[in-house]
Parts: C-alpha cells; sequence; structure tokens
C-alpha cells in the first residue's frame, strides 16, 4: 500500500455501510494488548449506527495505526480513549492517550516521511520509522478527510488524534464508488508463513520446558508476535521495559534473552551492558533485534557483549536457528563444565567470558582446595567466594546446568576418575582423597555416574 500510496495508484473503493461494527472490530483485536500493558482501553460512541459512505480497508488502516501509537506510547497504568461522533456530514474520530505528548514543534513534522521524533535531545520516545503517520494522513487526504494531532492540554500530558472524513455520497466521485477490480490487500504479502513442519521441528535435545526466553520489547505488536513465534518451542516471558527485565532475569531464570534496541529509559545496549558486567548474570547469552542496520550499529550492538545482532525487518527461520545455536552452545559448555575440573579446555575458555572464566577458575581452586572435606557444602563455599546463597546457586545453575551440591559432587568423582587412571592410589585412598565418607558409597555414585565400577574403570 505505501509504494502504491507513492506511486499514486493507491484507489478508494467507498460502498455505504456501518462504520460502526468496522471500528469496534479493530478495538476489539487492540483490547487483548491494552489489557496485557496494563492500560485502560475506553471507547465512546459505539453504541449506535453510524451509516456512511467510506473505504472500510482504508479506514481499518488509519485507526489500526492511530490505536498502535497509542498502545506504544503509553505506560502502563495509562489510559487509551477511543471517540466517534458525527457532526452533521462528517465522521469525527479521536484517539487520545496519557503518554508524553508530543512537542508542540513536531505536532506537523511526525505526519512527514520517514520523520522520527530525537528521543536524545527531545526528551521523548522514538517514533517508529516514520512511515505510519505519514500513511495514514495520505490515505485520509485520498479519502478526501483530515488527520491531524494536538495535545491534551490543561495540565494533563497525552496526545490526540482527529479523523475526520465526509459522509456523503456526494464527497465522492462516480469512480470512488465502485467497487475495485482487483483486491489490494496482498499486493505485497508476507513471506512468512507458519508452517509447523519448517518453523518447528522435532525438538533436540534442548527440553522446551526448561528453556526460557525473555523477550524485552516496548512495542506490544511486536512482543506478541514474537511470543506466537518463540512459544510453540520454548517458554516465553515478556516484559516491555530494560528495568523490568532486570528484574524478570533473577525471578525468572531465562537461558536467553532476546531484546529490541530503541526503548524508553535504558536501551537495548544498556541493558546488554548491565546483563554482561553482572557477574550473576553475564553467561547469559544476549540477542539484539533492531531496525539500526548499519555496521556502525551491529559492532556497537557486540561491543556491548551481545551474542548476536539481527537487523529488522528478519526472516523468522534464521532468528529461530540463532535461538537453537546459542542454546545448543550453552548446553556443551554446560556439559563440559560438569565433566572436567578445570577451564583450560580451548573449546570452554573460548566460550567463557572473562568474568565467567574468573568465577570458575576460582571455583575449581577452591573445590580442589577442599576436595578431601567431606562436609563441603554450599554454606562453605558461598563463605570462602564471598557470595550470597541465592546468587551461587543462579550462577552455577546457569554456568553448568547443575544445583551447587551437585555440581560439587560431580567434582569430586571427575577427580576420582582421575586419580584411578593415574593408579597411584587403591580405590579406598581415592575415595578418601575426594572426600567420601564410605567406600561403598563413593563406590555407588562413581557408577550411577560413569557406568561402571572404581575398579573397573582403573
Amino acid at each position: 500500500d505505501f509504494n502504491k500510496l507513492e506511486n499514486d495508484t493507491l484507489k478508494l473503493s467507498v460502498s455505504h455501510q456501518d462504520a460502526v461494527p468496522i471500528i469496534r472490530q479493530i478495538c476489539d483485536a487492540f483490547q487483548f494488548n491494552m489489557n496485557e500493558k496494563g492500560i485502560g482501553f475506553k471507547r465512546i460512541g459505539l453504541e449506535e449506527s453510524i451509516p456512511m459512505w467510506l473505504d472500510s480497508d482504508k479506514l481499518e488502516k488509519i485507526l489500526f495505526n492511530l490505536l498502535s501509537n497509542a498502545l506504544k506510547f503509553t505506560p502502563s497504568g495509562g489510559q487509551v480513549t477511543l471517540t466517534v461522533d458525527n457532526e452533521g456530514q462528517q465522521l469525527r474520530l479521536t484517539v487520545s492517550d496519557t503518554g508524553k505528548g508530543i512537542p508542540e514543534d513536531q505536532l506537523e513534522n511526525i505526519f512527514k516521511r520517514y520523520y522520527q521524533l530525537d528521543n536524545q535531545t527531545k526528551g521523548t520516545i522514538n517514533w517508529g520509522t516514520g512511515i505510519g503517520l505519514y500513511y495514514s494522513r495520505r490515505v485520509a487526504e485520498l479519502h478526501h478527510g483530515k488527520l491531524f494531532a494536538e495535545n491534551v492540554g490543561g495540565g494533563q500530558t497525552g496526545s490526540v488524534f482527529t479523523l475526520l472524513l465526509p459522509m456523503n455520497e456526494e464527497a465522492y466521485t462516480e469512480v470512488e464508488r465502485q467497487a475495485l477490480s482487483e483486491d489490494t490487500t496482498f499486493a505485497y504479502p508476507s513471506t512468512f508463513n507458519p508452517q509447523p513442519s519448517t518453523l518447528n521441528p522435532q525438538p533436540s535435545a534442548i527440553n522446551p520446558q526448561t528453556s526460557t526466553i525473555l523477550v524485552v520489547d516496548d512495542d506490544s505488536e511486536v512482543v506478541s508476535y514474537l511470543k506466537a513465534l518463540l512459544q510453540s518451542r520454548y517458554r516465553v516471558v515478556c516484559r516491555y521495559n530494560a528495568a523490568d527485565a532486570l528484574k524478570a532475569i533473577t525471578e525468572e531464570e531465562p537461558n536467553i534473552v532476546l531484546s529490541d534496541v530503541v526503548m524508553p529509559g535504558m536501551d537495548g545496549y544498556a541493558l546488554c551492558r548491565e546483563i554482561k558486567s553482572n557477574l550473576q548474570m553475564c553467561h547469559i547469552p544476549v540477542i539484539l533485534v533492531t531496525a539500526k542496520s548499519t555496521p556502525e550499529n551491529q559492532i556497537e550492538g557486540l561491543d556491548t557483549g551481545a551474542d548476536a545482532y539481527i537487523t529488522k525487518p528478519f526472516d523468522p527461520h534464521v532468528l529461530l536457528a540463532q535461538i537453537k545455536s546459542l542454546l545448543g552452545n550453552r548446553q556443551r559448555i554446560q556439559h563440559i563444565l560438569s565433566s572436567t575440573t578445570n577451564t583450560e579446555e580451548q573449546q570452554v575458555e573460548d566460550a567463557l567470558s572473562p568474568q565467567d572464566k574468573a568465577f570458575m577458575d576460582e571455583l575449581y581452586k577452591l573445590m580442589e582446595d577442599e576436595l578431601a572435606n567431606s562436609e563441603l557444602d554450599v554454606t562453605r563455599i558461598t563463605e570462602m567466594l564471598y557470595i550470597s546463597r541465592t546468587k551461587l546457586y543462579y550462577k552455577i545453575k546457569g554456568l553448568t546446568g547443575e544445583t551447587p551440591s551437585s555440581f560439587f559432587r560431580l567434582y569430586k568423582l571427575n577427580r576420582a576418575a582421575q586419580l584411578i587412571k593415574e593408579g597411584k592410589h587403591t580405590i579406598s585412598e581415592v575415595a578418601d582423597l575426594t572426600g567420601f565418607s564410605t567406600l561403598s558409597h563413593f563406590s555407588s555414585l562413581f557408577k550411577k555416574q560413569f557406568g561402571v565400577s572404581p575398579s573397573e574403570y582403573r
């Protein structure tokens, strides 16, 4: 439609119909997202029918853009109000919100093609790609109407978008009152057709029930799309800003963070830096998704420590493959860390961040020093590492896939296997050296771990 509009080939096709069911249907489609974001959605003037001449497709697209903007820029706890009224031979539709509003000197600029409000210099949030409002105004004009914006005023914050459309038959030419001979809806069909066979192959060794993806984006439509794309394979947790995302990381323990870059407040770059500089979180892979596609933008994203950088519009198959790859790599590292006694293997050293490597080196050294201690437990480790019990659990579980107690036991068994291979000690001596109180208990755990008894392993 945008390309047809630019080439003056987008046509109007009006007919006499009731505007209310069309408006109500669009509102119903947004109600779920409004509820999910905690925004009140009030509708006024939809109680009675409003018969008029209109192109329902054009009205739907204008209203969709207006409600999308209201949803995006209204904070949780805010209010969006849609009011419909007929003033003589004119339909008046307004969409108001309780967001930050629009700088007075920018009220006309937002309707310019590709125009974006500068979130750095104006103190406002970025207004998308600069296509939606431009398109909406042009379509309103094509419909012989008007679309304009103003601020709420009266000491209150928020913006009001007003759409005016003529209702009478005489406002439209005979050609405009004829049905189009072709369906313009699919001029540029989506290339994404989510077939289960291609997007949701048979589950790999990664358990969908234990793999959690944290999606962070201030655009509820994007969040809904990503949730629909991912939820058949993974547990999906959604947050609409970076501050809530940081809180969710400690509560939900995600395996991957999938974040937009342009968000109000802390942006995706800052969120990634915060995650990667925090010892408790830095092992979590971060994928940045953004419309910023220049090499400089990608370098900036990767410099924050992001594990992957995907530009919009993205191929959903590529995103799914990237997530699967990162989860697979994380699983391999977990397996190696739980079956070795140091981080010297090249594969482990390359995969761990400097912070994670330093943590694991210190943990391995501590466990080696306490190898013969049969009473080594989580409390003792937290005291020696000067770390809280919660942080220790989260960190070890994230890096190794094991609980601290299970990981300590695996380390002792792996060291026992090394000592048995060396052949310098008896089985009973190895059990003592690795802190097992009885030989029978040691033999039972060893066989469970390696599939053979200690004597057979030799």
